[in-house]
């Protein structure tokens, strides 16, 4: 056997198959394999390659405070439970998103307490926003917060968007604001034009943009908007809706491999799921499952894409925030996909076993500096004492 060692490029490829978990465990094998497996280039090579392959896919469950985190590529069919950053904090947790492998928890207004949080390397930043300001004799509003990452300017974001509605659901005052990782700064983009037709999931990110289902008018039954806000130009455009029966239907937005879905509930009737294949193009949306499954439309209040398995054969939905379905997309069936150790209620996240983590601001850094100056004079302090004085008994 030869003992030339490989290329770094060769092994650079190699390490990209692996899942983050060996990863992690091969970076104490020497100091050059830990700088090649910490440096960005194996870092974003690994998450292309499990984004294209369909590999290292993860869900999150949330319910309550508690997490809990499943690998589609497991052998075993139960849950781990794992440490919530945010798990002493005073308000409840709530799951804003993921990408990259990513993901941001934040507790509820007016707490705002936010960390980012990669749960395979199990590392994580956190920060405290401020809280959205009130208007005069409005109350807060409703506050809506959504997360995602600015490729142009490699920069995690996490924009809030405020609204404020009269007693008669008419919009007063609608603004969005939007708070960037890299300088942890607050800036207000500016008004909000739409105003939001549902309040369940409220937000999806795909495509570099955070996506609103809205409406120009206080009832939604009059129709809806596809509003999206671009986290690279921080600008809004509308997106092109599929084209279906208006009459007696609930929608809402969903992501699916990647690419932007609509799910149209007829309630008692069927569910559509519509997926938009080449993003801003009308002509490109195709429905996707058009299904009437007793176990699927029985009682159905939410309905919601989360993945492809890694055949692509199936699609796994997620029902009323209390059941998960694999859905076959060659027979138009459905069976019930259990995992044991998920809370009755729950939040399901999906997300990519990266190596990614996040890039923290100037001011974070300065804390860091300021706690670490202070243990080193607490060291030099208790050096000191223990030094200069004995304890006789």
């Amino acid at each position: 056997m030869s003992d030339v060692p490989l290329p770094p490029d060769v092994l650079a490829q190699i390490l990209s198959w692996l899942p983050v978990t060996s990863l992690l465990r091969f970076r104490s094998v020497s100091k050059p394999l830990r700088a090649l497996i910490d440096s960005d280039y194996v870092t974003n090579l690994h998450l292309n390659h499990s984004v294209q392959s369909n590999s290292n896919t993860n869900l999150l469950f949330g319910g309550d405070r508690s997490l809990y985190y499943f690998n589609l590529d497991s052998d075993t069919n139960a849950v781990n439970k794992i440490h919530n950053p945010l798990y002493f904090a005073i308000f409840e947790t709530v799951i804003l998103g993921s990408c990259n492998g990513v993901v941001c928890l934040c507790t509820i207004e007016p707490d705002n307490e936010i960390a980012f949080w990669n749960p395979i390397v199990r590392k994580f930043k956190k920060t405290r926003l401020p809280p959205a300001k009130c208007l005069e004799g409005l109350g807060r509003g409703l506050c809506i917060k959504g997360f995602g990452y600015d490729h142009v300017h490699d920069d995690h974001k996490v924009v809030r968007l405020v609204q404020y509605c009269s007693l008669f659901k008419e919009l007063v005052h609608s603004k969005i604001e939007v708070f960037s990782l890299k300088t942890e700064v607050w800036k207000e983009i500016g008004d909000f034009p739409y105003r939001l037709c549902s309040r369940k999931y409220l937000n999806v990110f795909t495509n570099g943009a955070l996506h609103w289902l809205v409406s120009r008018q206080p009832e939604v039954k009059v129709g809806f908007l596809i509003a999206a806000f671009d986290l690279a130009t921080e600008e809004f455009t509308l997106v092109p809706q599929p084209d279906f029966a208006n009459e007696k239907v609930q929608v809402n937005l969903g992501v699916l491999g990647g690419c932007l879905s609509v799910v149209c509930n007829y309630p008692k009737c069927n569910v559509d799921v519509w997926v938009m294949r080449s993003y801003g193009v009308k002509d490109s949306w195709s429905k996707l499952i058009s299904t009437a499954d007793v176990k699927i439309i029985k009682d159905l209040d939410f309905l919601r894409p989360i993945v492809y398995s890694k055949s692509g054969r199936e699609v796994l939905l997620e029902k009323n925030f209390e059941r998960l379905y694999w859905y076959h997309l060659e027979n138009k069936t459905s069976e019930r996909f259990k995992v044991a150790g998920i809370p009755r209620l729950f939040v399901t996240e999906m997300f990519t076993g990266s190596l990614v983590q996040v890039k923290i601001g100037s001011a974070s850094r300065n804390v860091e500096k300021k706690e670490e100056n202070e243990k080193k004079n607490n060291r030099k302090k208790d050096d000191f004492l223990s030094k200069g004085f004995r304890l006789v008994l």
